[in-house]
């Protein structure tokens, strides 16, 4: 809260030799950057200490809120504590406001990590249910004071809500599975309400899993909204591009024995040749875990597709309760 990620950035590559954007986890420049960090607070007056956390595996492979930073090394203060003292919110609509607040109060009295992309996703889901689709959030932070042993700092909302968007078309093309049918019972909206989160998001989801069940793996499911700020006006429209049509080229079982391999061929209920349906796979946990020969062992999958042959391979691994995982899903 003392300097800009940028302004960091630029300190350090001055005093550490050959420091780029990237480093490399467990190496030297990490210690290096500590102690930089170090001496940087002690200009000011701040004994500190500085902690770097490396990100995790999960943080690594997980779908991402789309507001939030990459992985990344991240140094922070350890101590002194540094923590949010209260919450400024300043141009939020006064019907938002309460809202806004109490989804943000958490933050209060919580070590301060530089709280952008939080503010900016919590304010999205509390205005975006009430037609403003386009707001401009900025976050700052008043100067940091000194309160007892610790450090103290308030976290500055600034708000331009833009307008207030009502919906003015919702149309949905469920591609060839579905064609000539009405989806319009699906919408959770209609024209002249306002618009708030996406009308077609259930849908969309049900139309995915439809057509992976039908072996369209690749799939692909858009409804961007179309913004009129001019008439704050919102158009939505559903299109579904198939992409190939999968079959199962390869099935491969691992670490069974030929009875316990034939059963669960029988309880997978897909085999080389057929369409690749994912729902087989899910429904394979649950069927495993209830068949007494079975029930003593876990598996893992992992399939690999060849979108020119619209073939599949597909492996399940398997192993005793308890042991390691012999494979992930890819």
């Amino acid at each position: 809260m003392w300097w800009s990620d940028n302004e960091l950035r630029t300190i350090l590559k001055q005093r550490i030799k050959g420091l780029g954007d990237e480093i490399v986890p467990d190496s030297p420049a990490l210690g290096q950057i500590r102690n930089t960090l170090k001496s940087l607070l002690q200009q000011k007056g701040i004994d500190a200490d500085i902690q770097s956390q490396e990100p995790s595996t999960f943080s690594l492979t997980a779908q991402r809120d789309p507001d939030s930073p990459g992985p990344a090394i991240v140094f922070s203060v350890l101590s002194p504590k540094v923590l949010v003292d209260r919450v400024v919110i300043i141009g939020a609509p006064d019907k938002v406001k309460d809202d806004m607040i109490g989804g943000l109060h958490s933050l209060e009295g919580r070590d301060y990590a530089g709280e952008e992309w939080i503010v900016r996703s919590s304010a999205r889901r509390t205005l975006e249910p009430r037609g403003y689709l386009s707001p401009h959030v900025e976050v700052t932070h008043d100067s940091p004071r000194k309160s007892g042993d610790r450090y103290l700092v308030n976290v500055l909302i600034s708000l331009e809500v833009g307008v207030q968007y009502r919906v003015a078309s919702i149309s949905a093309d469920g591609g060839p599975l579905l064609e000539g049918r009405d989806l319009s019972e699906y919408f959770s909206k209609k024209a002249g309400d306002i618009a708030g989160s996406d009308p077609l998001r259930m849908l969309a989801g049900s139309i995915q899993a439809l057509y992976q069940h039908y072996g369209f793996a690749d799939v692909l499911v858009e409804d961007p909204p179309q913004l009129d700020p001019a008439h704050a006006a919102v158009s939505y429209h559903l299109t579904v591009t198939p992409g190939p049509l999968y079959h199962v080229r390869n099935l491969t079982i691992q670490n069974l024995n030929a009875e316990q391999e034939s059963k669960v061929r029988d309880l997978l209920g897909m085999k080389s040749g057929d369409v690749y349906d994912q729902s087989h796979l899910t429904e394979l946990y649950r069927k495993v875990a209830n068949e007494p020969a079975l029930s003593s062992l876990k598996f893992g999958y992992k399939f690999k597709e060849d979108a020119a042959a619209s073939a599949v391979d597909l492996s399940l691994d398997f192993y005793k309760e308890g042991g390691a995982v012999k494979a992930t899903v890819q």
